[in-house]
């Protein structure tokens, strides 16, 4: 692929928003699973199985070809055969979760940009002015079946696949009880349970989050071994374990909360056990990696945290007594750091 000219580099920057407007509307209207269910179609047969008028279709399909979505060949579409396993219902790694929640939740957010940089602070309250925000989970994420959904779906596309590359990294071998601190609907410790044996975990987490939870331990055949716990894992006692993991919670909240939390689980836990913080890392000097920055920005509208590097979650470990730390990292886009409360007399 030819390099963009400045000017067409400018140009994607500033159209970005109709790509993920593309990308977002399509998912909607099921127009991947459409062509995943009836291969390459003309805009007619699409529009007339769709039931959308052929006018307006054939615009938005040209601009799903033009960003790389769709594909188009003798007047027939076909979806973009490495992105189908990304767009369909059928797809082994299917990301609608994540479109649904990033167009109906961060997107109208990203309206407030500015003023959550002159603010430095969540922009909840702007899109929500029925009613002050006091705990983003309870009063906005978790406060309707739909949201919740969205959120939950969300989570689990981010991070099962990732979840299963590290536990094959990384053995638990030896340890009998995870406990999954603010683990949604499992996806680390289903992923965790499948590729260890021995091993039995419970999901602490809000009660909207439970029986979502609960039918994921199902669809994995795993309901015998994991359990959940309604619980806030800041403020309630945690449940017992060898290992305590902590994923996608401490880039949500302010440094000193997050501190708590794993001076919490250090005390918590048997000499010789382990802490597994699961995040996005920046690289050293926070240049990237590309995912990473744009979440960090979207941190900022959404929650009260922010993305970091492996050594700044390393002198937190360190600080509360940890040791014996080492970092894992997937082919994808979620990482590990563990490490391990030492034992008497270490």
């Amino acid at each position: 692929m030819a390099l963009m000219t400045p000017e067409q580099t400018i140009q994607r920057l500033m159209f970005g928003f109709i790509a993920s407007q593309t990308l977002f509307v399509s998912h909607r209207l099921k127009l991947f699973d459409n062509l995943d269910e009836h291969g390459p179609s003309t805009c007619q047969e699409i529009a007339a199985s769709t039931g959308l008028p052929s006018g307006s279709l054939e615009r938005l399909l040209i601009s799903a070809v033009c960003i790389g979505l769709l594909e188009k060949e003798g007047g027939c579409y076909r979806l973009n055969e490495s992105l189908a396993p990304y767009l369909t219902l059928k797809g082994e790694k299917y990301q609608g979760g994540m479109f649904s929640h990033y167009s109906n939740a961060s997107y109208p957010l990203f309206s407030y940009l500015e003023d959550a940089v002159r603010e430095n602070r969540p922009q909840w309250n702007k899109i929500s002015a029925a009613r002050e925000v006091t705990c983003i989970y309870q009063d906005f994420v978790y406060a309707e079946s739909a949201a919740t959904r969205e959120f939950l779906e969300t989570m689990w596309a981010s991070g099962y696949f990732d979840s299963l590359d590290l536990c094959e990294k990384f053995s638990f071998t030896g340890f009998t009880k995870l406990v999954d601190l603010g683990g949604a609907t499992g996806s680390f410790c289903i992923a965790a349970l499948q590729k260890n044996a021995g091993l039995t975990a419970v999901v602490m987490d809000l009660a909207p989050v439970e029986s979502y939870a609960v039918q994921a331990f199902i669809e994995n055949e795993c309901q015998q071994r994991a359990d959940f716990r309604v619980g806030d894992i800041f403020n309630d006692v945690l449940p017992d374990g060898d290992i305590y993991a902590i994923g996608y919670v401490l880039s949500d909240w302010p440094e000193e909360r997050c501190r708590g939390l794993i001076r919490k689980a250090y005390k918590a836990l048997p000499p010789g056990g382990l802490i597994v913080i699961l995040e996005k890392f920046f690289n050293k000097d926070k240049t990237g990696p590309f995912l990473t920055g744009m979440l960090n920005l979207t941190m900022l509208l959404e929650m009260n945290g922010q993305h970091r590097s492996v050594d700044e979650y390393t002198e937190w470990l360190q600080s509360a007594g940890f040791s014996d730390m080492t970092a894992i990292y997937s082919t994808g886009e979620k990482h590990m750091l563990v490490g391990r409360k030492k034992y008497l007399g270490s």
